[in-house]
């Protein structure tokens, strides 16, 4: 994959089974969002959606259950807390796309 492309940060925060946070933080990833504006039958609702591209042959635990921020985000996992500071989106996909030359794995987000 093309390095030059891979110049985004991002901050997992990935859900345990005994429903705590750990925190990862991945470099040179591929983060594209954009911004949406949709009309409800109460008024526009706003949002973004965004997918990510994590070059790596390894095994990563993401699920659908966490939640991530661009760039490197210190804070322990309080989503009200986050949303005050950053534009925190919720895993809605993982697709494991580590077959052949070009293994990454491509995460789908919305906020």
């Amino acid at each position: 994959m093309n390095d030059k492309f891979f110049i985004h940060q991002i901050t997992v925060y990935h859900t345990t089974d005994d429903e705590n946070f750990t925190r990862k933080i991945f470099d040179k990833v591929y983060f594209r969002h954009n911004k949406k504006t949709n009309k409800i039958d109460k008024g526009l609702q706003e949002g973004s959606i965004g997918s990510i591209t994590i070059p790596t042959t390894e095994k990563i635990n993401i699920s659908t259950d966490d939640f991530l921020v661009e760039g490197i985000v210190n804070d322990e996992f309080d989503l009200s807390k986050l949303q005050e500071k950053y534009q925190v989106f919720k895993v809605v996909s993982v697709d494991d796309n580590r077959k052949g030359k070009l293994q990454h794995y491509k995460i789908g987000v919305k906020e």
